[in-house]
């Protein structure tokens, strides 16, 4: 009898501890919950910080829209026309060269008439040109801004059959400010009819506020 009443103890005590196991969760529901709504809460921040951002990129790229929209458009490119090859020069004195067969004229900031361009807006800007000439006789070519002569280039009569020539200059300019080229005193440029090999450029790099 005794024996019984010890495996009776030992049953009834080891069903309680299977009950205690079954009733006892194995997760804790409360800081898992936390633990999800803290996470949620960082994604809430996270989206809205995303949102702010690209928020911020559309606002820069409608800015950068605007500014190509509004920016002067100022691009020539010119030559000298002539019914038949010729040349000109050479003259007794430094003399403007007219490159009167416009190619380009975006802005019609340059002027074919008077050989001269006119900066209708204050910026940086680059100018360059080209020269030909034939052997026998010399060639001095320059770059003026206003009354300076900014940059220059010159070729001596050689014994090659042909001379070819170039140069160019980044040029900060006010508003109004102008650029030609000029022939240099006893030299000459080569003018042809049809292959445009003399010719001058220019065009504006960006502009520059006001003060």
């Amino acid at each position: 009898m005794a024996l019984f009443q010890i495996f009776l103890i030992s049953a009834l005590s080891f069903c309680a501890a299977q009950d205690d196991d079954i009733m006892t969760p194995v997760v804790n529901i409360n800081s898992e919950l936390k633990e999800l709504k803290a996470s949620i809460a960082e994604l809430k921040t996270d989206l809205i910080t995303a949102k702010n951002e690209l928020q911020e990129q559309n606002s820069l790229i409608q800015d950068l829209r605007k500014q190509i929209k509004e920016s002067p458009k100022v691009a020539f490119t010119a030559s000298m026309s002539e019914t038949q090859s010729a040349s000109r020069g050479p003259y007794t004195t430094e003399t403007k060269l007219i490159f009167d067969k416009v190619l380009t004229n975006v802005g019609d900031a340059y002027n074919p008439a008077t050989g001269v361009f006119t900066a209708p807006v204050k910026g940086v800007y680059y100018f360059r040109y080209s020269g030909s000439a034939f052997s026998t006789h010399d060639m001095g070519l320059s770059i003026f801004k206003g009354t300076k002569r900014f940059v220059s280039s010159y070729e001596y009569n050689s014994s090659d059959r042909n001379d070819q020539m170039s140069n160019g200059a980044v040029l900060e300019l006010d508003v109004g400010e102008q650029v030609y080229m000029n022939l240099w005193i006893r030299s000459w440029i080569f003018v042809d009819r049809r292959y445009n090999y003399s010719t001058f450029t220019g065009y504006l790099l960006y502009p520059l506020e006001t003060a």
